[in-house]
């Protein structure tokens, strides 16, 4: 067989298209020994009542985490301190990083117009990401004496509005100032945004 590479590379060839087909046969074998399999499950009906018993425990898990989620605010995009003394924020921030494994914190001012940007993909992305909880906190009331979120803007370094932080089983790792991450623009798409999160 020519496999038109010339009398000097022939058996190069030969031996890679040996090599092709030998790969080619061995995926057809598992794929059908895969098939061959789950023909066997459908026809033992223990087999299958285990495998139905099994999923049924996974998705009731998974509701219960979802439950469990909902509980301690995943799902909706909130604002900590709303609602009460505004001295308690750090608290309520502290008290929200120890009942999530993640959390999304968005600094913001609400005379800074970039802001609102933020708000709109973060609540966007909140009902989706349900393992994420998202939160605001409205810096405009810090101060010196230590009043609004002072001690949390301090602590994290907060400068530039906005600003988020990724706080991951209770330690912030990373910040994401302005848009710069964002292709520096701020028409950035929803999904952009849960890429760089």
């Amino acid at each position: 067989m020519d496999l038109g590479f010339g009398n000097s590379n022939q058996v190069v060839g030969g031996t890679a298209a040996k090599v092709i087909l030998q790969t080619t046969k061995a995926q057809e074998q598992a794929v059908q020994q895969e098939i061959d399999r789950y023909d066997a499950l459908l026809q033992d009906d223990d087999a299958l009542e285990d495998l139905r018993a099994k999923r049924l425990h996974q998705m009731k898990k998974a509701q219960e985490q979802r439950q469990k989620w909902q509980a301690a605010g995943h799902g909706t995009y909130t604002e900590l301190g709303a609602g009460h003394d505004s001295r308690d924020v750090g608290r309520d921030f502290f008290e929200a990083s120890k009942q999530s494994e993640r959390l999304v914190v968005h600094f913001y001012r609400p005379s800074t117009r970039l802001c609102d940007i933020f708000h709109a993909h973060l609540a966007k992305l909140a009902p989706r990401r349900m393992e994420t909880r998202f939160v605001k906190v409205n810096v405009e009331n810090c101060d010196k004496e230590g009043g609004g979120a002072s001690f949390l803007v301090e602590r994290l370094g907060i400068v530039v509005m906005p600003t988020i932080v990724i706080v991951k089983d209770r330690k912030a790792v990373h910040h994401i100032r302005g848009f710069d991450e964002l292709g520096g623009t701020d028409d950035f798409s929803t999904s952009a945004l849960e890429y760089v999160l």
